[in-house]
């Protein structure tokens, strides 16, 4: 993120202190485990359906349109 957006993820925001990593956590169900204890939800939300392209419900009249010349 530091290259793209020049954030440096490992630095307090208020006084760019640097931080440091304690811990990665890898097993799920550890995760599982650690959001359930906090009381956050341990699963993803469900994948939503894709809203239709507002562009393809409008209406379009070439054969009434002027030429391009």
């Amino acid at each position: 993120m530091r290259r793209v957006l020049a954030i440096d993820v490992l630095a307090y925001p208020r006084c760019q202190a640097p931080m440091k990593i304690l811990a990665q956590i890898h097993p799920p169900d550890t995760t599982r485990k650690i959001l359930q204890c906090l009381g956050l939800p341990a699963r993803p939300p469900p994948i939503a359906v894709a809203r239709p392209d507002a562009q393809a419900s409008l209406p379009f009249d070439f054969d009434e349109a002027a030429p391009l010349d």
